[in-house]
């Protein structure tokens, strides 16, 4: 698969990011960039870290040290090489899934999961189950025990992916705000080519309540939003 360079440019300089075209960082984490307020001194993580942009972003704006992780050791060695290009030495890249390799205590988590719901499994890289909630609602169990006392966790979840069941489920525990919010069209076969039945699947989903889009003068669209979850006792993000 050919190699591809993208830029990002941010308040800390810019970030080069090099890996296949197939997993470079999307629009959702260009969006998330400048949402993600770093204290200088932050115990971070980025689970499924990807090519590492938000956490080599994170060491730029002054992180302590950073660590990522992630399932997929290609992925994991490209992000390593991604933190040496980008002189972001107090990173690491390690392999597993979500916070488990990651010992805390953390002042800061920031993911952009996969939260696509589809019918059956497909490209990892978009499922995230049924409703499209699964590693979205399994992070949010283990920032429980991750997080330092007034630790954040900063992630991204588009509106088809059931926002009231990881909402409600956050609020058992966490006080959320939302930090951002973008509009973003698509069409049928958009989906439908990504699995087959993923749009009957959604229109599923919406009737059951359980994921938000709309039509707006014949254009279908959604919205994806960056939220920010502190503990009760701390809420500042």
């Amino acid at each position: 698969m050919t190699n591809a360079v993208r830029t990002h440019q941010t308040a800390f300089g810019v970030i080069e990011e090099r890996g296949s075209e197939a997993i470079l960082a999307d629009a959702a984490t260009a969006f998330m960039l400048p949402l993600i307020c770093v204290r200088r001194g932050d115990r971070a993580a980025e689970p499924g870290c990807g090519t590492g942009v938000l956490s080599i972003y994170m060491a730029l704006a002054g992180a302590a040290h950073v660590t990522g992780t992630d399932t997929d050791p290609a992925t994991i060695a490209g992000a390593r090489q991604n933190a040496a290009i980008n002189r972001a030495p107090n990173v690491e890249f390690i392999e597993g899934s979500l916070l488990e390799p990651v010992a805390g205590p953390l002042d800061l988590v920031v993911a952009n999961l996969p939260h696509r719901p589809a019918p059956q499994p497909f490209n990892p890289r978009y499922y995230g189950g049924p409703d499209g909630t699964d590693l979205v609602r399994a992070l949010s169990a283990q920032v429980t025990s991750k997080l330092a006392p007034g630790g954040r966790l900063v992630f991204y979840l588009n509106s088809i992916a059931n926002p009231r069941r990881v909402l409600a489920t956050l609020a058992e525990r966490f006080d959320v705000t939302t930090l951002g919010e973008r509009r973003r069209d698509f069409t049928r076969e958009e989906f439908d080519t990504l699995t087959p039945g993923l749009f009957a699947h959604l229109e599923a989903q919406r009737d059951r309540g359980e994921a938000e889009f709309w039509r707006d003068e014949n254009e279908l669209y959604f919205t994806g939003r960056v939220y920010c979850q502190n503990s009760l006792e701390m809420s500042t993000c």
